[in-house]
This record gives structure tokens, sequence and C-alpha cells, in this order.
């Protein structure tokens, strides 16, 4: 017997309806007896559907018959599902409205749809039949993260020794219910949310979840008595940073979860978080996470708030937990301690388990059963561990998730993505991890929510600096030296284990895009914007809804020319911040349908900004003089600052332009203009450095022009061009920002545009030292030798913007080579 007639509620169903044991077990010996009575015993039947009260009922209803139920994903494809078919040797499945359509077109198998048939009760009092032994008692398929997936066949024997597994761990009560989050073809929610719930030793109930958003949850919560979740840490993240950012925000609450941390007591914790766990329905009291890590500091920071946060470990084929992480043997970090009807052991890192709740193996693939298995019994779990003196457990990483260098170092992708998103996990939704050519390579997705809320540009110059900030910070093996920005999530299982085997193919572009396609406006604003970015990219298809930036891949100066495209083509005058709002064609295109009167063709370029721009009435600043002196003798005295090459330097229009290292960069350089130049040099600065009133006071005080390069690039070009109109001379940083790592990063070409169209020479300055002194990471300058050498001038005469960038950035380069001597 598994389940048993009673008056005990089994089921909220997603519209509310409750159901008891007696109805439950009425309505699966009538959906056996009289809709699947054609079902043979031992017969392998798929059902394909999404979570609902049915599916509860067909897999009870497959087991009085003796068969098997073959639990797939309601998101699997046609092909997918042919695959399923053959492999299982299968020829019957059950489905719903929204999966059918996946099966049509199949031949030669029976189909079932749930929302064609009508279950009533049936009245018998007959048990309800069930699996004895090692009868194999239903199949997963693993999640396909690294191949094919693989029919895991599981026993009655199986079953029940995981049950009883679930209450050695002594986390559940009584009175639990639990709400059903993830899908029930993963094996993880089917046996902790269907199978041990509803066994007649426990009889508890399941309430199910319309949507799986935070908002249908939460109102589960809030109308149910929901007291444990099981589910993935994935969705626990999300609950964790909305609640830590709003505790963070509030200085009371901050003092209020230190006391709580301290006072260690979950009754206190649940009177002073009583509004949290008001959130949560009230009745919530235990937390059980598995299918992935955990992050240790957001299992402390349930238990703070007095839920009890549980770690299971285990595998599909192990049925599937077997180890965890539970108060009788609680260690934040690791993953536990085994059950007592297991045996572990370790062998050259990998774990391997020896026990009841083992698989019977793989269906109809013996070759690989023997791969996992070995000849005493023992399952290969495929993840490396260490154990410590007490028994606990600490998982490492996945054994074929592994990065391998041929320096022999081992590197685990996952602790490094977690490492990387932490360095701005406001910036950063995800990363993937993957080797490539012997080096660490990364795909990037920004959370392009979070940045357009707060109107932020330059998105790859951001990402840029987080994964540099991000080297700076680990082993010379660890850093990332490639990585590509996308917009789509990353593929992922549905219970969220990233498909690690697909990575490469996303850097390569070779996974075609998942956006659901989109009809094209039918306007010529939209035809033109199409067809300039195709013929700028030398691309041949665009969809609507590709992010200007990411998908297609414009950088700033690219915007500028775009920008000043629609506005002279379209007579319509764009904010700055117009591809920030307005990030792709679709928005862009309806956006100029709406406000512009016309179309008249102008392809202007930077050229023409540059041309087109008009002279400054510039302010030589004061602050220069008076603080000149005061500045040498310390620069002398604390950093012994030398300057070498001076003379080098002739009195006339140039376009000045250095390494950048440091704060102290500008203030250092400008000893290397002769004096006379000097009050005619003026330097670009970024506005959001200058907002406050001492800064403001300075710049407008020392020759520094501000300029908002992130919303406005195109008005950078065109005060720097201003200046040199005037006759005067400025100093341009071209990588654009301090160096993260004391390494040269890529130039802009700015400079280049400017110096070619003005036919202004641009003298290279090279600064050393100055990281050293002071990097962007340090709170205070140390007292290190900084040097200024003022290096080789390169002529715009016959040469390409891209000839001036090569040959300047190839001066900078050999410079540093030469620093480095």
């Amino acid at each position: 017997m598994f389940l048993k007639k009673s008056k005990r509620l089994a089921i909220v169903d997603m519209d509310g309806k409750k159901v008891d044991y007696d109805t439950m077990c009425s309505k699966i010996k009538y959906l056996s007896r009289e809709i699947y009575k054609d079902i043979n015993k031992k017969e392998n039947v798929l059902i394909i559907a999404e979570n609902r009260i049915e599916w509860i009922y067909s897999f009870f209803a497959i087991w009085d018959r003796y068969a098997v139920p073959v639990c797939i994903d309601a998101l699997s494809t046609k092909e997918e599902i042919e695959y399923f078919l053959s492999n299982a040797n299968s020829h019957t499945v059950i489905v719903t409205n929204q999966t059918m359509k996946s099966v049509e077109g199949i031949k030669d198998i029976n189909i079932y749809n749930l929302d064609e048939i009508e279950i009533l009760e049936k009245d018998d009092e007959t048990e309800l039949n069930t699996h004895s032994g090692d009868d194999l008692a239903v199949m997963i398929y693993t999640s396909g993260t690294t191949g094919s997936p693989k029919g895991v066949m599981l026993s009655h024997n199986n079953i029940i020794k995981e049950i009883e597994a679930i209450k050695y761990f002594d986390v559940t009560y009584d009175d639990e219910q639990i709400l059903a989050i993830l899908p029930f073809h993963h094996i993880l929610p089917l046996m902790s949310t269907v199978l041990y719930f509803f066994y007649y030793e426990n009889q508890n109930s399941v309430v199910l979840c319309k949507k799986l958003s935070s908002t249908e949850i939460l109102k589960c919560l809030d109308e149910n008595n929901i007291t444990i979740l099981s589910s993935v840490p994935r969705l626990y993240k999300l609950f964790y940073k909305s609640i830590n950012d709003k505790i963070n925000a509030s200085r009371i609450a901050k003092l209020m979860y230190k006391l709580a941390k301290k006072v260690n007591n979950k009754k206190f914790s649940k009177l002073i978080f009583k509004k949290v766990h008001k959130t949560f329905g009230g009745s919530l009291r235990t937390i059980i996470a598995g299918g992935a890590k955990s992050d240790p500091e957001m299992i402390e920071f349930f238990n703070v708030l007095g839920f009890t946060y549980c770690e299971g470990y285990g595998l599909s084929e192990t049925s599937p937990v077997f180890m965890g992480s539970v108060p009788k043997h609680y260690k934040i970090g690791t993953i536990g301690k085994p059950v007592e009807s297991v045996s572990i052991k370790v062998v050259d890192g990998e774990l391997l388990v020896k026990g009841p709740m083992v698989m019977l193996g793989y269906y109809n693939n013996p070759e690989k059963t023997k791969e996992v298995m070995t000849e005493d019994g023992y399952f290969k779990t495929g993840d490396l561990v260490s154990i410590d003196e007490e028994g606990y457990v600490t998982i490492i990483g996945r054994k074929n998730a592994m990065i391998v260098l041929s320096n022999g170092k081992n590197i685990d992708p996952e602790k490094l993505e977690n490492k990387l998103i932490k360095e701005d996990s406001d910036l950063l939704k995800e990363v993937g991890i993957f080797g490539s050519n012997d080096k660490l390579a990364a795909i990037v997705v920004p959370n392009f929510e979070y940045i357009r809320s707060k109107k932020i540009g330059n998105i790859s110059t951001y990402v840029k600096n987080v994964i540099q900030l991000y080297n700076k910070n680990v082993h010379n093996y660890e850093k990332i030296l490639n990585y590509k920005i996308v917009e789509e999530e990353l593929p992922k299982t549905r219970v969220g284990k990233l498909r690690r085997f697909m990575l490469p193919k996303i850097f390569e572009g070779a996974v075609e895009t998942k956006k659901e396609e989109v009809k094209e406006p039918n306007n010529i604003a939209y035809a033109k914007l199409k067809e300039y970015i195709m013929d700028l990219k030398k691309i041949d298809y665009i969809h609507p809804e590709f992010s200007l930036e990411v998908e297609l891949a414009m950088d700033s100066l690219d915007l500028v020319e775009f920008r000043t495209y629609i506005e002279n083509s379209f007579n319509i005058k764009l904010a700055n911040d117009i591809f920030i709002t307005h990030y792709n064609l679709l928005l862009l295109s309806e956006l100029i349908s709406t406000n512009s009167s016309g179309f008249t063709e102008s392809l202007n370029k930077l050229d023409e900004i540059v041309k087109n721009s008009k002279e400054l009435n510039l302010k030589v600043g004061f602050l220069p003089y008076i603080t000149r002196p005061f500045m040498w003798v310390l620069a002398k005295l604390y950093f012994r600052f030398e300057v070498r090459g001076k003379e080098k330097i002739k009195d006339k229009p140039t376009i000045f332009i250095a390494n950048h290292e440091s704060f102290v960069d500008a203030p250092l350089l400008s000893y290397a203009i002769p004096f006379k130049m000097r009050k005619n040099t003026f330097f670009l600065a970024i506005l959001k450095y200058f907002k406050s009133p001492f800064m403001k006071f300075v710049a407008n005080n020392s020759n520094v022009i501000t300029v908002d390069i992130e919303k406005n690039i195109k008005e950078s070009i065109e005060k720097l061009a201003g200046v040199l109109k005037s006759g005067k001379n400025v100093f341009v940083f071209p990588e654009g920002s301090r160096t993260m790592d004391g390494n040269l990063q890529e130039f802009k070409k700015v400079f280049a545009i400017l110096s070619k169209e003005l036919d202004v020479d641009v003298r290279c300055i090279g600064i050393n030292g100055a990281y050293e002194a002071y990097d962007r990471f340090s709170y205070f300058p140390k007292p290190k030798k900084i040097t200024v050498d003022v290096l080789d001038e390169v002529s715009p005469k016959d040469k390409s913007y891209e000839q001036i960038v090569d040959e300047c950035y190839n001066i900078f380069e050999k410079y540093k080579e030469d620093m480095n001597k």
C-alpha cells in the first residue's frame, strides 16, 4: 500500500479547491479502471504535462495498472519526445492542451488528453495497486546538462528507502503543508513534494501553484498554511536579495538582524522579523534546498530570520537525497552527512555511494550504467568532494564540469561564477565560465532591468570594469581573458542547472536566438534604421528586438553616428539617453514614426560632428598656479617624482594622450607640459566625479572640461573639437578609464578622429609607477616612485583613424615593456 483513504486534506488545487484522500483515491481509481484500462502491466507511459492535479492522479493511476510512469518535461520539443518514446520503448502518452502540439504528427502512439477527460469518483473500497520490491516503479530522465538524457530506473524499494531517509533527517512534522513549486518530472519535487507527503504513513497536504512567479508563490503562501518549501537555491536567492536589500536600507533593521544573529533563537527571530514571516504566510518553518549548492551567506540569512534552512544532496540516480545538512548534523558550507542506510567513499576525489536508494540502472543503456557503477556496487556521483574530521562532506565541483588547464590546475567554474557575480550583483544577472584554448572565457548576461532603471549607458564598459576588478582579485589561472555579453538567459534545465556543454556554442554564435518572432514594423523609419545597421555591421539579419549594444555590438561611437543619422535624416531631436530607453529598432522606429515629419537621408559621420563643432570661449583656471608649487614639492618628496623628455614638446596646438594608471595621473602629467603651454591645455573629465560643490569649484577653475560620457559622447567630441579650434590643447586618456590591473587597455578612437579632421599632431606621454602608488582600489597613496616620460609624436598626415590609434598604442605598448624590464 502507498496511498490510503482518509478525510485528511490531500491537495489544494490551482483554483483553491480542497481534495481529501478519500476523493483523491476514488478519482485515481476511476482514471485507472475506466480511462486508462488499455494500459498494460509493466508498460512505460509518458506523462507530458504541466503541474496540475490530474498529473498526480495520472501518476498513481499508472501505478494502479502496474505500469511505469515516465516523467517528461512539459516543455519538451517534438524531437525530444520522439527520442523519449524510442528510448523508453513507449507508445502511450498522457498530455494536456498545452503539450498536445508537441506530440501531433507522431505516429503509432496512444494519446490521452487530460483536458478532454472528465475524472469522476469510483465507488470501490479496494486498495489501490502499487509496485513492490525491486519492481521498476518510475523512470526519470536526466536533465541533459552534458549530453543526451538517460532514463534513470527507480524501483519501489528505492522510493520506500528514500522516504525512510527523509524521515531520518527529522525535518518534517505531522501537520505539514507543502507548496508544489518545481515541475514534477524532476526527481526532487516528485520525491520531496508528491511521493513523500502522500505516503500513507505521512498523509500531508500539497498546494498547487498556478505560475512559478514570486508574486504567485507569495499569494499561495498567504492564502494557505504552507509550513515547508522544497525548491532550488535559485528561487530562494530572489527572496534573499529582496529581503536583504530592504534590511540594508534601514539602520534599525540592520541592528535587529545583528541582534537576532547574536541571540540565535528561533522564537526571538520570528518575533522581531514578524513582518517577514507574515510575507511568507506566517506558517512557514522549513526551507529545503536541493539541485544545486546554496550560498552559505544565504543559508545563514534565512536561519537568522527564524527559518530552518536545510540542504539535501543527491542525484536522480540516488532517488535523490542520501545526504543532508539538517539540524541533527548541521554545518553551513557543507552538504552534511549521509543517512545511516548508505555508505560513501572517496576515490580520486570523487564521491561514491552505495545503498538501497541507488537506481537499478539506465533504461536500455547497459554501457552507460557500467560507466557509473563499480563492480562492488558503488555509484559514481561525478562530484568531487572533501570530507573533514567530523565526517561533513563539502562539494568542490562536478567532475565533468571542472576545467583542467595545461598547467595542471583544476578549476570549478561555478565557484568563479559566484565570485564574479559578487563583484557587482546588481549589474550581473548570470555568468557562464568555460575553458577555451587553455584559458578561461565567460558568457555574461547583464541585469538589463536594473541597467535600464538606472539609465546606464555603455554596458560593455561597465561589464569590462567588473571583469577587470574580478581579475585583480584572483590567481592568474582564474582570470577571465575573453568574454561575450549576451541578452538572453543562459540555457538551463527546468530546475535551473546550467547546460555547460552549450556555452562554447553560444560564445561562437552557433546557437540561434530564442527571441519570439516579431512582425517587422511596416514603416520607413524601421526600414531605414535596419538598412543603416546592416550596412554598418555587415550583417544580413536583424531581429526587431535585438539590443543595439549587446546583440548588434554597437559601441559608443557607433551610437553617436547612429543618433546623428537619425536626427538629421528624420528631422527629430533625440534625448541624450535615447538608446537606454529605446534600446532596439522596434522601440526606436515607433518613437520616430510618431514624432518625425518625414525622411531625407543624411549620412553625417563623426568627422561631420568634428567639422561642425564651434569654437569655445574658454576660461583659464587659476587653481593650478596656486597649487602647482605645493604639488611639485609633495610629488618630489613622496613619490620621488621625475619628468623626462620635456624638451621634446613644441609650442603648438597639440592633442596630448597618456596611459591612465591612477587618480593622480592628471596633476602629475601636467608637469610634463611646458609652463607656457600649460595655461592653454584642457583636461577632459567625467562629470560624475565632479558633481559635489567642491569638485565643481575645482573643475571650473582648473582647465577641466566635464562631460557625461555615458549619456552624451557626442557632446564630448564637440567640446574637444571646440577646444582645439580655439587654438588650445587637449589632454585625453584614450583608454577612457583607469586601469584595473596595471595593463594597457583598448584605445578609443576619438582622439584619432580629432587629430585627423583638425590636422593636429598627437603627443604621447607615458606615466609609470602611478598604478603601484595609488591604484583605483587603494584608499591612500603609497610612497612609490612615479616617472613621467614624454614619448614620440604622431602626425595624422596620410593616415586613417585606425592607423593613428595603432601607432599610438604601439608607442605605449613599447614604453610599458621597456619600463617592466
